[in-house]
Formats: C-alpha cells, structure tokens, sequence
C-alpha cells in the first residue's frame, strides 16, 4: 500500500495494514494472542442480540401467521444468522402474505380459468364452436336464469355445460316468476336447480325429478 491507512506511523517490519495494537516494536512481531482475543470479542459481538425482542434460537421467534402462510424454519434460520429481531421477522411474514399471496392466487386462478376453457373448447368440439355458442348460452342465461346465476355457473366448465344443456332442454328459468297455482313446488324446484347435483354433476336421478316437476306444473312448457 502506498499509504499506511490503519497506522500511518508503521515502521520496522510492521505490515501497513496492521494497527499498532497488534504490533510488538521490540520482537518485530504480531501480538497474534492479542489480535485473536480481538477477533473473538468481534464475532461475540456480531452475534449479540439487537434488540429485546431478537430470539436466543431460531425457534425463539414469535410470529403471527395466517394459515396461508406458515411458518418456515429454514427462513427463520436464515433471519437469525442475518440477526433478525422479531420485529423484522414479522415484518417477513407479513410481506410474503401481502404481496406474494395474491400473486400466487392470481397466478392459480389464470391457470384454473384456462383449464376451465380448454375443457369446454374440447368438450363443444373446438375452439371456433365454443367462441360461436358462448354468447348463445350467456344469451338464454340472462333471460331465464338472471346475471346473477349466469355468472355463478359461467365460473366453471361443468356451470356452463348445464346452462347449454338446460339451453337445449328448453327447460324452465330459475327466475321465472312463480304463479299462484302452483305455491311452493315451483320455488323448491328452482332451489334444487341451484343445487350442485343438478346444474354441476348433473346426477340423472336428480335431473329427472326436476325435469319430472317441470312436467307436472307446465306440461307444455318442457321438452
């Protein structure tokens, strides 16, 4: 070095790089018991606690956590040896659940909403008859079942596929307004149209006791 910046009166043998604490002028030697017990109380330092909250182990962390984001233990390793307090440590875990949550959950719905299509594009027998039946479905949806219930079903392929289905059956609408001879059967059979079984798994035996209702009530009204 040009310049003896840690002892600028290095002299004698002494390395530059040296403090003179370390240096014993008369044997023109390191004090290397003396830089040893320094380094030591160096490292004891680094790994004090920071603050009153920082955990004497890794397991010492008190962390409050949702269910979608448990606890690692290899991250709260990695937070201790970086020495972490438990206020940073909660600060970790309150990012991840802030901001990588909903990117994963974005991320999960964009793939179940392309599976979802794939599924109907195979199952109307490709890309182009779906694209020209979706706005036929949504269409007769509207009218006879409401926006609501047509955006419920239209989240999955198996919603859809019953609403084409009811479509081709001319069944009757969920939102059909009740007449007075018919008092509740028409109501409960619109609630068991609403139920998963009718309009998702599309169960025979189900679907046929409320095609057979249907029939009861408007003998001309379904086909």
């Amino acid at each position: 070095m040009p310049n003896n910046v840690m002892n600028p009166g290095a002299q004698n043998g002494q390395p530059a790089w040296l403090p003179r604490k370390f240096w014993d002028e008369k044997t023109g030697q390191t004090r290397t018991e003396e830089l040893a017990r320094s380094y030591q109380e160096l490292e004891r330092t680094a790994r004090a606690p920071l603050s009153s909250d920082h955990p004497t182990d890794p397991a010492g962390y008190n962390i409050n956590h949702s269910e979608l984001v448990g606890i690692d233990h290899d991250v709260n390793q990695r937070m201790f040896d970086s020495g972490f307090s438990n206020t940073q440590a909660q600060l970790v875990y309150d990012l991840a659940h802030e901001r990588l949550l909903p990117m994963f959950q974005d991320y999960s719905q964009q793939l179940d909403n392309h599976m979802e299509t794939a599924r109907l594009v195979d199952h109307f027998g490709g890309e182009e008859r779906y694209k020209a039946i979706q706005p036929q479905i949504r269409a007769w949806g509207e009218r006879n079942l409401g926006a609501d219930v047509v955006d419920t079903l239209g989240k999955t392929s198996q919603g859809v596929i019953a609403m084409h289905d009811m479509m081709q059956n001319r069944e009757p609408g969920l939102s059909r307004k009740t007449q007075d001879t018919t008092g509740t059967n028409e109501t409960e059979l619109r609630n068991m149209m609403n139920d998963p079984r009718y309009w998702r798994d599309r169960n025979p035996e189900y679907v046929s006791r409320v095609r057979d209702g249907f029939k009861a009530l408007y003998p001309e009204g379904v086909a």
